[in-house]
């Protein structure tokens, strides 16, 4: 006779042991955006205000032709879009939240004035910058749980903290106005930054930033073959011609072509191979012909690092064998001089040993950098003051000077001083033990290449907010996969 079994042993049987299986880490769940009105309520209240105000600064002063009539119109209602992109992003919508990175990753190195423009002022372009950068400080008012719970990690922390001690040292600055600023703006791309490592899987996260970094700089290839001598930087008294493009430096230029190129590189595995072709193929027409026309040595190598870190990173016979081949490079250099010469004419784009020699300059930049540390070395001249400190305290040869240290540490030491630099440190450090513990490709490559920059640029931490500052930013956030484990 059969006898029918319990109900919960078939439930039992049935029934995989937890202890079975691990599941992917879960991810936060962030607030739907169907139905909710508070984005079309800001943009609404915008275009309110700003008609008003509109309308009464019409009564006082008329507009003059339809140009102005255009920058009236788009003053209310541009801000009004941005507002409602910022607000379906506070709700979880991803697409919001990539247009904003598009936004920060595309325009924040753009530069492009009328010729005579002293490229200082707050104009037209500086507030459509600032807006971008600052927008993520709007985030906050939805997503400010979701950015506590990324302060876990210890290098967002870290630049969290750093980020309120360049807005604290507006109180000392030499230039409080824009310090507080950029200061902003720099916590600003750290929140739109730390979001976006967190909210979209990895992959997205690539292809946007990519996307971002080829619109740049394929802009800047149509400038040079449509208008050539605005896109063409000339160098050593004219004799040298260099591609700038929209980015209105060489070097800022040459730097975006290789971080293409690098998260090309990087997205590229995880693709299918029709479309990984295609895309670096694409990549490779578009930033390695700007990376070259550009003439960035520094760059380049800063390219070679970050992909060094992703191919070495799994191989620790070739990794040891790579810093083989570095310490006797670097004995090469020491004991043979008849190579070190012919090397520093290889490198050399003028000849001149003294252009290698002096790192273009950048020596006397350094030292002119640490007699500002030394005048206030623990609060330091206020976040982004070397905008105006540096060209006033030096000025090179034919009175040329520069708003940068074109060091990383040093630009963040001058800026705000010992403290600053600390914290700065801290954040490398804990990224550092990450990389050690648990790599992740993508993190440390743009990590190494944003630091490689840094030795001869100001980088991520230049006297303004910039494309390295958001990589950076971000690449810090990036969890690895097993990280909930």
């Amino acid at each position: 006779m059969l006898h029918p079994t319990p109900l919960h042993l078939v439930n039992s049987r049935l029934s995989v042991p937890s202890r079975s299986f691990v599941g992917p880490p879960t991810r936060p769940r962030v607030p739907a955006v169907a139905g909710s009105p508070a984005p079309l309520a800001l943009a609404l209240a915008w275009v309110l205000l700003s008609s008003a105000v509109g309308w009464g600064a019409l009564l006082w002063q008329p507009v003059d032709g339809w140009r102005g009539a255009l920058l009236l119109v788009g003053g209310v209602l541009a801000p009004a879009a941005g507002l409602w992109v910022v607000g379906r992003a506070g709700l979880g919508s991803s697409a919001a939240l990539a247009a904003m990175v598009v936004g920060v990753v595309a325009l924040s190195d753009l530069s492009w004035r009328a010729e005579g423009s002293p490229g200082s002022g707050l104009d037209l372009q500086s507030l459509v910058k600032l807006a971008l950068w600052g927008a993520g400080l709007l985030l906050l008012a939805w997503r400010w749980r979701a950015l506590l719970a990324a302060c876990r990690q210890g290098p967002t922390a870290a630049f969290g903290l750093f980020g309120l001690w360049c807005l604290a040292s507006t109180l000392w600055s030499a230039t409080p106005a824009y310090t507080a600023g950029v200061a902003l703006a720099f916590l600003g791309v750290w929140v739109l930054a730390t979001l976006w490592a967190r909210q979209v899987p990895l992959r997205t996260g690539l292809l946007v930033l990519t996307a971002g970094v080829l619109a740049a700089v394929a802009g800047s290839l149509l400038v040079y073959l449509v208008w050539p001598e605005r896109a063409l930087t000339p160098n050593e008294g004219g004799r040298i011609l260099r591609l700038s493009g929209l980015f209105g430096s060489p070097n800022n230029l040459g730097r975006a072509a290789a971080l293409g190129l690098l998260l090309v590189a990087l997205v590229m595995p995880g693709l299918r191979r029709g479309h990984a072709w295609l895309l670096g193929s694409v990549a490779l027409a578009v930033c390695g012909s700007a990376l070259v026309l550009t003439g960035s040595r520094g760059s380049v190598t800063a390219l070679a690092l970050g992909l060094g870190v992703v191919w070495l990173a799994r191989r620790p016979v070739w990794a040891l064998l790579a810093a083989l081949a570095g310490v006797f490079a670097l004995l090469v250099w020491t004991l043979a001089p008849e190579t070190r010469d012919a090397l520093i004419a290889m490198l050399s784009r003028s000849g001149r040993a003294t252009e290698v020699t002096s790192l273009t300059g950048r020596t006397q930049i350094w030292q002119a950098v640490w007699e500002l540390i030394g005048q206030a070395p623990v609060l330091g001249h206020g976040f982004a003051s070397t905008r105006e400190v540096l060209p006033a305290h030096w000025a090179g040869a034919f009175g040329w000077t520069t708003t940068s240290a074109h060091n990383l540490w040093l630009q963040v030491w001058v800026m705000t001083g010992a403290l600053g630099l600390l914290l700065w440190l801290a954040a490398q450090a804990g990224w550092l033990w990450q990389a050690c513990t648990r790599h992740l490709p993508a993190r440390d490559a743009v990590v190494v290449f944003v630091l490689a920059v840094g030795v001869l640029e100001a980088s991520a931490a230049g006297p303004s907010v910039n494309l390295m500052s958001f990589a950076l930013l971000w690449a810090v956030a990036l969890r690895s996969p097993h990280a909930d484990r």
